[in-house]
């Protein structure tokens, strides 16, 4: 049974870009400026004797202007590397994306019982929310993403900041 944890589960709590961004959606005159297809991490992390290291990179497939466009990059760790490879593709269509940077990310397990509609405590298979604070240099916002999944959550949560700044570059 697919769920769906953003809206089960949103807090405005620092992230009132993504809820603004959920009524803007539902418009008919909004047109998303892009649209993840598929974002793919790959992550490896060595123990070593005394040293540990790893490396990341994300491939993301990302529907923008009617085309699709394939896209990797590194980054240390899975966020960083999704930002990258995101970027890739929408800075050259959208150069003001270059200025926005996350500057804060939390990762919390969310709660089982009477409001989430579970009986039972999962632990490590809580459904995560993530939360991101942007920043442009001039207006900070933030976003959410709330998934079974925290690469999924990471993911919808450096989408959403992102087109909270492309918010109103395209309308019908």
């Amino acid at each position: 049974m697919e769920r769906n944890f953003k809206e089960a589960f949103f807090r405005l709590d620092g992230a009132w870009a993504s809820f603004e961004l959920m009524a803007i959606r539902k418009r008919e005159d909004y047109l998303k400026p892009f649209r993840v297809v598929r974002c793919k991490i790959d992550e490896q992390v060595e123990f070593q004797d005394t040293e540990v290291t790893s490396t990341t990179e994300a491939t993301v497939l990302i529907e923008i202007f009617g085309a699709e466009e394939l896209v990797a990059a590194d980054g240390r760790g899975p966020v960083h590397a999704v930002d990258n490879a995101m970027r890739k593709v929408l800075e050259k269509h959208y150069p003001q994306l270059s200025e926005v940077r996350l500057e804060e990310f939390d990762v919390r397990l969310l709660p089982y019982g009477e409001r989430t509609g579970y009986d039972d405590e999962r632990g490590a298979e809580a459904p995560v929310r993530v939360l991101g604070i942007f920043s442009d240099g001039h207006e900070r916002w933030g976003t959410v993403g709330v998934a079974e999944d925290i690469l999924q959550a990471s993911v919808e949560c450096i989408i959403d900041g992102l087109e909270w700044k492309l918010r109103e570059e395209h309308k019908h």
